[in-house]
């Protein structure tokens, strides 16, 4: 297992997401890009962004940025939260959706659409859950 939010954890992240869901079954064709805005990530308080895009169920991109935003690329989702809400999540202890209905992360684009898509993004959480266990405390 690697560290979240290293190099590492990307490169692990597109082959397993890659070799172990069906673009169909698991992601229902799915085309859309999500932005995750990590604040206050240990142990220098700094800000890391990971964006992710599906084309039609197939993982096309997904970047690590640390420190300044991603700017060449438009998401259409943006989800902004703190690095422990951000653990939380990746260790299962909360689901993307609750997270988002609590207000623990906040959410640019459609809560809507969101939540019409959660269970692939669930998905997709789960699988990037099974390459990494190490967090920043």
């Amino acid at each position: 297992m690697v560290k979240f939010l290293s190099e590492e954890w990307i490169e692990y992240g597109k082959k397993y997401i890659r070799s172990n869901l069906d673009p169909v079954k698991d992601l229902g064709n799915l085309t859309t890009s999500v932005r995750g805005v990590i604040e206050h990530v240990p142990p220098h308080d700094i800000t890391t962004n990971f964006y992710l895009e599906l084309q039609d169920g197939q993982l096309s991109d997904f970047i690590l940025q640390v420190g300044d935003t991603i700017k060449d690329k438009d998401a259409v989702f943006v989800i902004t939260g703190n690095y422990g809400t951000y653990r939380d999540i990746f260790e299962g202890k909360i689901g993307t959706a609750m997270a988002i209905l609590r207000n623990r992360i906040k959410l640019k684009g459609s809560k809507i659409e969101a939540l019409k898509i959660i269970k692939q993004l669930d998905g997709l959480i789960d699988a990037l859950r099974k390459v990494t266990d190490e967090f920043e405390k």
